[in-house]
């Protein structure tokens, strides 16, 4: 009979500290630090652990369903109102926008109205005007119409017309507006035939249905169907006017498949997305624009406004995930997302930090944030922002639950309520082994509580430790949780907390 020896064993203590936390992480591969869920933490006090500051009420409204900002003064449509700066400028139908600015106009799709910030004017980017043959008045160069107000507070000097309807076939046509007065527009020489008109006139200045819309280089870009549009410069109210001139408006098609998705101006170019395909406009006046195509991830369908530049890099919402873009082939960003799926995405900036609003696959809403700087993503809430605007480092969100604008990042008096859900803690050790004691260094505010919880061995959550403070105070807090093989930590609470780190003490028996 043969025996075996008993092996002998020796146990030994070991620590690992935590001193650096990181970011969420959905899914599997989760490592020290990073987090399985998380409610209104913040990257600010980096490597440390704290939560988001305040938001700060600063409009209220009945319907609001667009935000854009203007220098220091913001937009807002409420139900069919728009407001500027509070005050209401003008009617549109109810429903989402896409807003955006070129000089002193803000132009409002799908809509098609514009309102002038310097002129306070708010009016139809498109305009026509008709005329029964008894007000029309045909020149070589001119077409004078009298009876419909001032022509000059419809049309203007450089804009493209069509002119249609005529009994006189030769003056159905484009042309350019040079001069315009009360009841005259002036074109170019010889450009009609003066006879007498024996029909209804109308002249009118055409906006493509723009499906996404962005300002480059003092131009209205957007695109239609196939076709990349550009305004004339200076001016968005006008297209189809292709003189030979560096002014001039572009259209081009593509032959790519599917809708366009977005688009965005970055550095000197302009990007227009589909969902698998980039299409890059380069050029600084139309005769040298040039069409780049690539197949690459592009914007997801419905999250247009997912798109926002921060230090020469493009953030942006694809099908598989929030996208950065440097020039090169994207970089997807949210590998820790792992399987979940987002859409109809919102962003936003303040400069440093990414906020994104989108709505994941159970219908719920979630608001998450990026550290530029770190590269952590973390959740605040289920915030569902409607719209974001930026004004230098202040960040403005319309928030689709009220309908009320918030200034986000705020320093208030708010006591906010946080959690920190983290990644099971699995120590890649040999041997068999057993927690001693956590410690967690924080620092809390006054009027501050926090909870403590943990779950062993996939058990159930269990309270192991809560604390509370009337004055600002650093804690060394001792949680003793037991014997297990693995275990989960949940830290939870209301008001300031800066956890600084978290160190764990088990006990490794192995074999001797």
């Amino acid at each position: 009979m043969s025996f075996v020896p008993m092996m002998k064993y020796s146990a030994r203590t070991a620590t690992q500290q935590m001193v650096a936390f990181g970011g969420l992480r959905y899914g599997r591969g989760g490592s020290d630090g990073e987090f399985s869920q998380t409610l209104n933490l913040s990257a600010r006090r980096y490597p440390a652990l704290s939560q988001r500051r305040g938001r700060e009420l600063e409009e209220t409204h009945k319907a609001a369903a667009a935000l854009f900002a203007k220098g220091e003064k913001l937009l807002v449509v409420d139900g069919t109102s728009v407001l500027y700066d509070g005050e209401t400028v003008g009617q549109v139908e109810a429903g989402e926008k896409m807003i955006c600015s070129v000089n002193s106009k803000i132009l409002i799709f799908p809509d098609k109205k514009y309102y002038d910030t310097e002129a306070d004017k708010f009016a139809d980017m498109a305009a026509e005007v008709s005329a029964a043959a008894s007000a029309v008045t045909w020149g070589t160069n001119t077409l004078k119409i009298t009876g419909k107000g001032d022509l000059s507070e419809i049309f203007a000097a450089g804009q493209a017309v069509e002119i249609s309807g005529s009994g006189v076939p030769d003056n159905n046509k484009s042309v350019v507006i040079r001069e315009v007065s009360t009841d005259t527009l002036t074109v170019s020489a010889n450009a009609f035939s003066a006879r007498s008109e024996t029909q209804t006139v109308k002249v009118e200045r055409k906006i493509p249905d723009l499906v996404c819309v962005c300002e480059n280089a003092n131009r209205l870009w957007g695109a239609e169907g196939k076709t990349i549009w550009a305004s004339a410069q200076g001016d968005p109210l006008t297209f189809y006017n292709y003189e030979g001139l560096a002014t001039d408006s572009f259209a081009v098609a593509v032959g790519t498949d599917g809708d366009f998705t977005g688009c965005i101006g970055y550095s000197s170019n302009v990007l227009f997305f589909k969902e698998n395909a980039l299409h890059k406009v380069l050029g600084t006046m139309p005769s040298e624009y040039r069409v780049y195509d690539y197949t690459v991830p592009g914007v997801q369908r419905g999250s247009q406004k997912s798109m926002e530049v921060i230090n020469e890099v493009l953030y942006y919402k694809g099908v598989a995930g929030i996208y950065a873009y440097t020039g090169a082939a994207p970089t997807l960003l949210t590998e820790a997302f792992g399987e979940r799926t987002f859409n109809n995405a919102r962003g936003g900036s303040d400069g440093v930090n990414y906020y994104v609003s989108m709505q994941d696959e159970d219908g719920g809403w979630n608001l998450f944030v990026l550290d530029t700087a770190t590269g952590i993503w973390l959740r605040e809430d289920d915030a569902h922002i409607i719209d974001f605007a930026r004004q230098n480092t202040a960040l403005h969100a319309l928030d689709a639950a009220d309908g009320n604008v918030y200034l986000l990042d705020r320093e208030t008096d708010q006591a906010v309520s946080w959690e920190a859900l983290f990644y099971p803690f699995d120590e890649t050790v040999y041997g068999k082994r057993g927690y001693s004691r956590l410690w967690i260094k924080m620092e809390l505010s006054p009027g501050a509580w926090v909870k403590a919880e943990m779950a062993q061995d996939g058990g159930p959550f269990r309270q192991i430790g809560l604390w509370s403070n009337a004055r600002r105070e650093t804690i060394f807090a001792p949680l003793r949780p037991g014997r297990c093989d693995t275990f989960q930590l949940k830290l939870s609470g209301r008001g300031g907390c800066v956890v600084k780190s978290l160190v764990r003490e088990f006990i490794v028996k192995s074999p001797k």
